[in-house]
């Protein structure tokens, strides 16, 4: 998904600013997936995982990346993450240079916080949200995007802790997720070194082949979901209701048998939800704002 974004720190001033160019920074170019599901989430993710060291982000994706990005998201294996070069630089972005990028988001050292401002046509460089991290990392929102629907706050569903066979074996017993000659397969599923779950899926696309008259496959679209958070491990119940939801979601409108969509989900980490119902309802407000 190439939505380009831009990774930026202020570099004096202080204060949250309204607009992208109220007070100066610098930054790098980030090409692909730019969106606050994608590098957005992404950035707080990073803080939390060097327990709040703000400087170690801005050293390591603006500092050490002086060209800019292509990806600096980890995914599997053919989309590493990637580094523009100085032979082949991304595009430069300033203040007064925003308009080949979609969301800039700018670190403040001093406050802790993090701005991001949206630079599509239309919002012209206005702030959209902040956060603030703790000492430790934990940012004061659960993203920069939240929805109204995702700010519920359910009570536990505590459970013996999920592994990733029962992961693999709880999407073995759901309904299939398809639309016409569109089919989703879950594929496998494994813990990742922070002890959260990936689920690895595939979306199919059949079509009738001209010559024979055969249905054939035509397209593969291959995802490296990571769904499951380890904190949510705690309470299979709560992930089974999220799976659930997103294939009720999915199969009530075709349109959103989309493999990025579904692997850009993350409500188990963007909201306090823990009931069927309440997931459905935070997936189709993500739907229909996308």
């Amino acid at each position: 998904m190439s939505i380009p974004g831009a990774i930026a720190v202020y570099t004096s001033g202080s204060g949250v600013p309204g607009h992208v160019s109220e007070r100066p920074w610098r930054g790098v170019d980030h090409f692909r997936n730019g969106s606050p599901t994608g590098l957005g989430q992404h950035l707080l993710n990073r803080v939390r995982q060097v327990q709040g060291d703000l400087q170690a982000v801005v050293r390591e994706l603006i500092d050490e990346a002086p060209w800019g990005w292509t990806n600096c998201i980890p995914q599997p294996e053919h989309t590493a993450v990637e580094r523009h070069t100085e032979e082949d630089p991304g595009p430069r972005v300033a203040p007064d240079e925003t308009g080949l990028v979609a969301y800039i988001y700018v670190f403040d050292l001093e406050a802790r916080r993090l701005d991001m401002f949206s630079t599509y046509v239309g919002d012209d460089g206005k702030r959209i949200s902040s956060v603030v991290f703790s000492p430790t990392g934990v940012p004061d929102l659960p993203a920069l995007d939240l929805l109204p629907e995702e700010a519920v706050i359910e009570p536990p569903l505590p459970g013996e802790a999920l592994s990733a066979q029962a992961l693999q074996d709880l999407l073995k017993g759901l309904p299939e997720i398809e639309a016409g000659a569109t089919v989703l397969d879950w594929v496998e599923t494994q813990e990742c070194p922070d002890r959260s779950l990936s689920i690895l899926f595939r979306v199919l696309v059949y079509e009738v082949d001209d010559e024979s008259g055969e249905v054939v496959l035509s397209r593969v679209e291959e995802q490296d979901w990571n769904a499951v958070p380890a904190s949510a491990r705690l309470e299979p119940e709560r992930v089974r209701n999220f799976i659930e939801a997103l294939v009720d979601v999915v199969n009530e409108d075709s349109s959103r048998l989309r493999s990025f969509w579904i692997a850009e989900q993350d409500s188990l980490r963007r909201s306090g939800a823990r009931q069927r119902g309440s997931f459905a309802k935070i997936l189709r407000a993500q739907a229909a704002r996308d």
